[in-house]
């Protein structure tokens, strides 16, 4: 029972990843780390205090933090690789207007841009981000409704004039529908 719901979260957890790593191998290994721990710590999880979702998320969060403060090196990806791993089969446009709103989301401050992905790329309620992130509701609310609105300002900030006017999808919308390729790519694979 508990290997059939960690395996069905998998994809999930992946995308989250690559999203906090920006590297598919560290990415890859992180969710195998978050699934050793989970899998060896399955005794301590608890569903009064949360979903086995919010748990594996805060586990791979963590340890991506942990990483990340023991890590001397410093990784930098290229432009071109980073968006050949985000998106595939798009026409110029459509990528120039992924790429321009991923730019504004990766700038937004770390506390933010880590709400926003929990709650509008990963699709977490505010109550189980809340948990994951270890703070109320209310903060993640705040912090999501401030990424958004500076994602956007942003946006429409780095547009071209003649493409400034909105389009019948929103730039939020793009990205829901780029994570939603590469989680059912991966699911897939």
């Amino acid at each position: 029972m508990f290997s059939e719901k960690l395996e069905a979260l998998i994809p999930e957890l992946r995308a989250y990843a690559r999203m906090l790593c920006r590297d598919v191998t560290r990415s890859d290994d992180l969710v195998q780390n978050t699934c050793l721990k989970a899998w060896q710590h399955q005794d301590d999880y608890d569903p009064n205090k949360g979903p086995l979702r919010a748990w594996l998320f805060r586990i791979l969060r963590n340890d991506f933090y942990q990483q990340r403060r023991t890590d001397t090196r410093s990784e930098t990806r290229e432009q071109e690789e980073l968006e050949s791993q985000l998106v595939a089969d798009c026409n110029l446009e459509q990528r120039s207007s992924l790429t321009r709103m991923l730019q504004a989301v990766d700038s937004l401050k770390r506390a933010q841009r880590e709400a926003f992905l929990l709650v509008a790329a990963a699709g977490f309620t505010y109550e189980e981000a809340a948990k994951v992130i270890g703070c109320s509701a209310g903060t993640v609310k705040s912090r999501v409704s401030r990424a958004r609105e500076m994602a956007l300002g942003r946006y429409y900030s780095e547009a071209p004039l003649a493409a400034a006017a909105p389009h019948k999808s929103s730039p939020i919308d793009e990205l829901h529908e780029a994570l939603n390729r590469i989680q059912m790519r991966y699911s897939a694979a």
